[in-house]
Protein backbone atom coordinates (compact mmCIF):
# COMPACT_ATOMS: atom_id res chain seq x y z
CA UNK A 1 0.00 0.00 0.00
CA UNK A 2 2.94 2.28 0.56
CA UNK A 3 4.21 1.43 -2.44
CA UNK A 4 1.31 1.90 -4.21
CA UNK A 5 0.61 5.47 -2.22
CA UNK A 6 4.02 6.81 -3.13
CA UNK A 7 3.67 5.92 -6.60
CA UNK A 8 0.80 7.80 -7.15
CA UNK A 9 1.74 10.75 -4.89
CA UNK A 10 5.21 11.09 -4.09
CA UNK A 11 6.63 9.75 -7.49
CA UNK A 12 10.13 10.85 -7.50
CA UNK A 13 11.55 10.04 -4.23
CA UNK A 14 9.17 6.88 -4.05
CA UNK A 15 11.13 5.93 -7.24
CA UNK A 16 14.50 6.74 -6.86
CA UNK A 17 14.03 5.03 -2.77
CA UNK A 18 13.31 2.28 -4.76
CA UNK A 19 15.29 1.99 -7.49
CA UNK A 20 18.38 2.55 -5.31
CA UNK A 21 17.41 -1.17 -3.07
CA UNK A 22 17.76 -2.55 -6.51
CA UNK A 23 15.18 -4.94 -6.23
CA UNK A 24 14.88 -7.76 -8.31
CA UNK A 25 11.41 -8.59 -10.83
CA UNK A 26 9.95 -11.16 -8.72
CA UNK A 27 10.58 -8.70 -5.21
CA UNK A 28 8.63 -6.37 -7.13
CA UNK A 29 6.24 -9.07 -9.02
CA UNK A 30 5.14 -9.94 -5.30
CA UNK A 31 5.12 -6.77 -3.60
CA UNK A 32 3.40 -4.48 -5.86
CA UNK A 33 2.66 -5.92 -9.42
CA UNK A 34 1.03 -8.75 -8.52
CA UNK A 35 -1.63 -7.18 -5.61
CA UNK A 36 -1.74 -4.94 -7.60
CA UNK A 37 -2.94 -6.84 -11.15
CA UNK A 38 -4.91 -9.09 -9.12
CA UNK A 39 -6.99 -6.23 -7.69
CA UNK A 40 -7.32 -4.40 -10.92
CA UNK A 41 -8.74 -7.46 -12.72
CA UNK A 42 -11.13 -9.06 -10.29
CA UNK A 43 -12.45 -5.68 -8.96
CA UNK A 44 -12.94 -4.68 -12.72
CA UNK A 45 -14.91 -7.40 -13.31
CA UNK A 46 -16.70 -7.44 -10.67
CA UNK A 47 -17.57 -4.05 -10.70
CA UNK A 48 -18.54 -3.91 -14.24
CA UNK A 49 -20.94 -6.96 -14.00
CA UNK A 50 -22.58 -5.19 -10.79
CA UNK A 51 -22.95 -1.45 -12.27
CA UNK A 52 -22.85 -1.95 -15.83
CA UNK A 53 -19.31 -0.22 -15.92
CA UNK A 54 -16.63 -0.37 -18.71
CA UNK A 55 -14.00 -3.20 -18.14
CA UNK A 56 -11.77 -4.54 -21.51
CA UNK A 57 -11.36 -7.72 -20.09
CA UNK A 58 -13.08 -10.60 -21.38
CA UNK A 59 -15.91 -8.99 -22.77
CA UNK A 60 -18.69 -11.30 -24.09
CA UNK A 61 -17.03 -13.90 -21.51
CA UNK A 62 -18.79 -15.25 -18.69
CA UNK A 63 -17.10 -14.14 -15.33
CA UNK A 64 -14.80 -17.08 -15.06
CA UNK A 65 -13.45 -16.84 -18.62
CA UNK A 66 -13.27 -12.69 -18.04
CA UNK A 67 -11.27 -13.69 -15.37
CA UNK A 68 -9.11 -15.90 -16.33
CA UNK A 69 -8.35 -14.65 -19.76
CA UNK A 70 -7.54 -10.95 -18.00
CA UNK A 71 -5.62 -12.15 -15.71
CA UNK A 72 -3.59 -14.28 -18.46
CA UNK A 73 -3.41 -11.14 -20.52
CA UNK A 74 -2.38 -8.85 -17.64
CA UNK A 75 0.48 -11.10 -16.83
CA UNK A 76 1.76 -11.73 -20.59
CA UNK A 77 1.30 -7.69 -21.18
CA UNK A 78 3.20 -6.47 -18.43
CA UNK A 79 5.97 -8.96 -18.80
CA UNK A 80 6.33 -8.11 -22.63
CA UNK A 81 6.23 -4.72 -22.06
CA UNK A 82 8.90 -4.98 -19.14
CA UNK A 83 11.02 -7.27 -21.64
CA UNK A 84 10.43 -4.87 -24.85
CA UNK A 85 11.77 -1.51 -22.92
CA UNK A 86 14.49 -3.66 -21.81
CA UNK A 87 15.64 -4.87 -24.97
CA UNK A 88 15.17 -1.46 -26.58
CA UNK A 89 16.94 0.79 -23.79
CA UNK A 90 20.22 -1.75 -24.89
CA UNK A 91 19.56 -0.13 -28.76
CA UNK A 92 19.07 3.21 -27.58
CA UNK A 93 22.23 3.77 -25.10
CA UNK A 94 20.46 2.78 -22.05
CA UNK A 95 21.76 0.06 -19.80
CA UNK A 96 19.57 -2.91 -20.53
CA UNK A 97 18.04 -4.42 -16.59
CA UNK A 98 14.77 -6.22 -17.03
CA UNK A 99 14.95 -5.93 -13.14
CA UNK A 100 14.33 -2.03 -13.29
CA UNK A 101 12.38 -2.21 -16.37
CA UNK A 102 9.50 -4.55 -14.59
CA UNK A 103 9.92 -2.21 -11.91
CA UNK A 104 9.06 0.89 -14.11
CA UNK A 105 6.64 -0.76 -15.90
CA UNK A 106 4.55 -1.31 -12.83
CA UNK A 107 4.97 1.88 -10.99
CA UNK A 108 3.69 3.39 -14.43
CA UNK A 109 0.89 1.15 -14.27
CA UNK A 110 -0.57 2.01 -11.04
CA UNK A 111 -2.90 5.03 -12.49
CA UNK A 112 -4.13 3.00 -14.88
CA UNK A 113 -4.88 -0.14 -12.74
CA UNK A 114 -6.43 2.11 -10.09
CA UNK A 115 -8.14 4.28 -12.95
CA UNK A 116 -9.80 0.90 -14.83
CA UNK A 117 -11.32 -0.42 -10.83
CA UNK A 118 -12.85 2.71 -10.34
CA UNK A 119 -13.93 3.22 -14.05
CA UNK A 120 -15.34 -0.09 -13.77
CA UNK A 121 -18.10 1.43 -11.27
CA UNK A 122 -19.01 4.04 -13.53
CA UNK A 123 -21.36 3.39 -16.52
CA UNK A 124 -20.79 5.18 -19.78
CA UNK A 125 -18.31 7.79 -18.29
CA UNK A 126 -15.97 4.91 -16.91
CA UNK A 127 -14.38 4.20 -20.39
CA UNK A 128 -12.85 7.73 -19.92
CA UNK A 129 -11.82 7.29 -16.43
CA UNK A 130 -9.84 4.13 -17.62
CA UNK A 131 -8.54 6.29 -20.38
CA UNK A 132 -7.14 8.87 -18.46
CA UNK A 133 -5.37 6.48 -16.14
CA UNK A 134 -3.90 5.06 -18.95
CA UNK A 135 -2.79 8.16 -20.47
CA UNK A 136 -0.85 9.17 -16.73
CA UNK A 137 0.69 5.70 -16.59
CA UNK A 138 2.38 6.76 -20.05
CA UNK A 139 3.69 10.31 -18.52
CA UNK A 140 5.05 8.39 -15.90
CA UNK A 141 6.71 5.75 -17.45
CA UNK A 142 8.31 8.07 -19.51
CA UNK A 143 9.37 9.60 -16.51
CA UNK A 144 10.78 6.47 -15.18
CA UNK A 145 12.64 5.83 -18.35
CA UNK A 146 15.96 8.11 -17.68
CA UNK A 147 15.66 6.96 -13.77
CA UNK A 148 15.28 3.30 -14.49
CA UNK A 149 17.19 2.35 -17.66
CA UNK A 150 19.42 5.51 -17.98
CA UNK A 151 17.79 6.27 -21.68
CA UNK A 152 20.22 9.61 -22.57
CA UNK A 153 17.63 12.39 -23.13
CA UNK A 154 17.91 13.14 -26.43
CA UNK A 155 16.85 9.35 -26.71
CA UNK A 156 14.85 9.34 -24.81
CA UNK A 157 11.75 10.17 -26.97
CA UNK A 158 12.69 7.42 -29.69
CA UNK A 159 12.97 5.01 -27.02
CA UNK A 160 9.61 5.61 -25.78
CA UNK A 161 7.53 5.96 -28.73
CA UNK A 162 9.18 2.98 -30.17
CA UNK A 163 8.92 0.84 -27.33
CA UNK A 164 5.02 1.53 -26.82
CA UNK A 165 4.39 0.52 -30.80
CA UNK A 166 6.57 -2.55 -30.46
CA UNK A 167 4.81 -3.68 -26.86
CA UNK A 168 1.21 -2.96 -28.41
CA UNK A 169 2.18 -4.49 -32.09
CA UNK A 170 3.10 -7.40 -30.11
CA UNK A 171 0.06 -7.36 -27.63
CA UNK A 172 -1.75 -7.31 -30.22
CA UNK A 173 -0.39 -10.57 -31.74
CA UNK A 174 -0.50 -12.60 -28.45
CA UNK A 175 -4.05 -11.74 -27.71
CA UNK A 176 -5.42 -12.69 -31.35
CA UNK A 177 -3.91 -16.00 -30.90
CA UNK A 178 -4.94 -16.36 -27.35
CA UNK A 179 -8.31 -14.89 -27.87
CA UNK A 180 -8.87 -14.64 -31.69
CA UNK A 181 -8.44 -17.92 -32.55
CA UNK A 182 -11.09 -18.96 -30.32
CA UNK A 183 -13.58 -16.69 -31.75
CA UNK A 184 -12.31 -18.05 -35.05
CA UNK A 185 -13.64 -21.71 -34.38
Amino acid sequence: ISLTRGGLLDRENTWRTYFESSPDWKDTAVALTAPLLLANVVLSIVFSRVSGGFVSYGLGQGFLGALLIGLVMAIIGVMLFALVINLMAGVFGGKSDFSRAFAAVTFAMIPSWLAAIVGALIPVAGLFVTMAGGIIGLVFLYQLLPLALAIPEQKRAVHFVSSIVLGIALQMIIGFLFIGGRAVQ
